[in-house]
């Protein structure tokens, strides 16, 4: 404790010291006014006590007289007394004026005060005095330093009992930053938010409630919570070496396995069946170890725009032959008639649509059907895996999409449902589930569909890579369409000039140089052109801020 308390008053002494001083000053101030106030009173009534023997004295012109009476006038606050005199007739007065007290004239601190001298009705003339505010504190001082000494400690004292909460509250405070370091030192990171409410609950009750509190409160909640991410970091970095040196070593055997199984006689279905698992799970080790290897690059997706149906027809494929000994379990899709694409990473969406499907079927607890859809709705694509199964509670269905959570498979990680709403989301998209006890479950992805590349018989390709060129100039051919390209926005901005404005352009994003195609796109929009397509490999979202421009992929609009 007196550790303690020295240490407040040394982070405090320049407070103390400061209101001392003000105290000083209010009580000298104060003294040295009413002193002032006193010597006015006593001089004024001294003035009218002697007035009639001063009338006299000044009428004989006797200026000794006149002087003693001046004399009694004054008092001890009163430094000098001037008398200048009224010339009137009758008066035998010879003298400019008459002057008692200390002759000195301090340049500064002195109160001058002139009074009129009346005696019986008439004014005998100007009574000047002059109070030294330095004599007048220096002598309430002398008179009272024992009672100002006295109140200055006792003042003190209050200072110092006024801070005692203060004082108990840093002592609580300190006994806290002790007990977390010690805590802290010895690793046991999960419970230093108990040990911060158990000192919370020793402050003064005045401090208990405060917004001091409540920041000590949330502070212990955010290392309560950072010693949780700590440990989930080290399980998460755990299961990430596991995966890749699982993901590492099963290559070698699926490697094996395509090569064995393509010198086997099968049927074709099968044959279908496992080139597509190996190929899966070859596409998942791979994957595993791109992201161990570079974890920031994992979190960039590998976009194309693709044809949708096609690849969800495949992974049905599989999935139909890999179900097809499960009575009454059928498998429909419905793939529409418009083609629709999107920008999706090819391999992630057909592991999403495999997991759903086997979701749908592990659902069954006899036949049932899983029925999916590919439509299109105000720019988005629609992907629905809808089941008649036994469907998901409701306090369930909140939950599933968060990591972690599943429902109704022995073992199951909850991580499928999960690794489809990232992916999803990073795709621009959303993941959507509905269902109802008794009556199914629909899953749907809903994704930014990909723009319709022109179908005329025209268009301008402005791209820097050679066979990009040659792609399109093979398809323009086989299409009998006019198509003009150039490879630099040099040769592009030169022919420009020429073009109609509604002719169909197609730009790449990249066109080497950090040159950005659509700032040429821009530009060109401002010029009047009308039909501009991005034919690039980014995702829609990357020119979201362009609602007047297209995006396609790579392939030419003839294809």
């Amino acid at each position: 404790m007196v550790k303690l308390f020295t240490r407040v008053l040394a982070y405090n002494w320049r407070h103390y010291a400061a209101a001392v001083l003000v105290f000083i000053a209010f009580w000298q101030g104060f003294s040295a006014f009413s002193a002032v106030r006193v010597a006015d009173d006593k001089l004024l009534t001294a003035m009218r006590q002697n007035a009639a023997y001063f009338e006299k004295a000044f009428l004989e012109g006797d200026v000794f007289e006149t002087q003693r009476i001046m004399w009694r006038i004054k008092n001890e606050n009163v430094k000098r007394i001037t008398f200048h005199p009224v010339q009137f007739d009758g008066s035998r007065w010879i003298f400019k004026e008459a002057i008692v007290g200390n002759l000195y004239d301090r340049p500064r601190a002195q109160i001058i005060h002139e009074v009129p001298f009346v005696s019986n009705g008439a004014e005998l003339g100007q009574l000047e005095y002059v109070i030294d505010l330095v004599d007048v504190n220096a002598a309430v001082f002398g008179q009272n330093y024992v009672l100002f000494i006295t109140v200055v400690f006792f003042f003190l004292g209050l200072l110092i009992l006024s801070n005692m909460g203060a004082i108990q509250t840093l002592a609580a405070i300190e006994r806290s930053v002790n007990e977390i370091n010690s805590i802290t030192d010895s690793g046991k990171s999960d419970i230093i938010r108990e040990s911060i409410k158990k000192n919370i609950a020793r402050l003064p009750a005045g401090i208990i409630g405060t917004p001091f509190a409540q920041m000590t409160e949330r502070m212990s909640g955010a290392l309560e919570q950072a010693a949780r991410l700590e440990s989930e970091l080290a399980v998460s970095k755990a299961m990430s070496d596991l995966a890749a040196q699982v993901a590492h070593d099963i290559r070698s055997p699926l490697a094996a396995l395509g090569a064995a199984a393509k010198g086997l006689e099968m049927p074709a279905d099968q044959r279908t069946l496992i080139d597509g698992s190996i190929g899966r799970m070859q596409g998942i080790a791979d994957d595993l170890l791109q992201r161990y290897r570079a974890p920031g690059a994992a979190a960039k997706p590998k976009m194309e725009t693709c044809a949708l149906a096609g690849l969800i027809e495949q992974v049905l494929a599989e999935k139909r032959i890999q179900h097809k000994d499960k009575a009454g379990v059928k498998i429909d899709f419905s793939a529409g008639t418009d083609g629709f694409k999107a920008a999706v990473d090819p391999k992630e969406l057909q592991r999403i649509i495999s997991n759903l499907v086997n979701n749908s079927v592990e659902a069954f607890a006899g036949p049932g059907a899983v029925r999916v859809g590919l439509a299109a709705t105000d720019g988005k694509v629609l992907i629905e895996i809808k089941d008649d199964g036994k469907g998901i509670p409701p306090e369930i269905l909140a939950k599933l999409g968060q990591k972690g959570e599943t429902h109704g498979k022995a073992g199951g990680t909850g991580l499928g449902l999960y690794h489809a709403r990232t992916s999803v989301e990073a795709w621009g998209g959303s993941l959507k589930i509905e269902s109802e006890p008794g009556k199914g479950t629909a899953v749907t992805l809903t994704l930014p569909a990909a723009a319709k590349p022109a179908a005329g018989l025209r268009a301008v390709l402005l791209d820097d890579d050679a066979l990009v060129h040659m792609n399109w100039r093979m398809a323009a051919k086989a299409a009998g369409a006019e198509l003009k390209s150039f490879k630099t926005p040099q040769e592009f901005a030169e022919a420009a000039g020429t073009l109609p404005r509604d002719i169909p352009l197609y730009i790449d994003s990249e066109l080497g140089n950090d040159i950005k195609g659509e700032d040429i796109a821009v530009d060109l929009h401002e010029k009047g052109f009308t039909d501009i397509t991005m034919a690039t490999g980014h995702s829609p979202e990357k020119f979201s801020g362009l609602p007047w421009l297209k995006v396609a992929g790579k392939e030419p609009p003839w294809s």
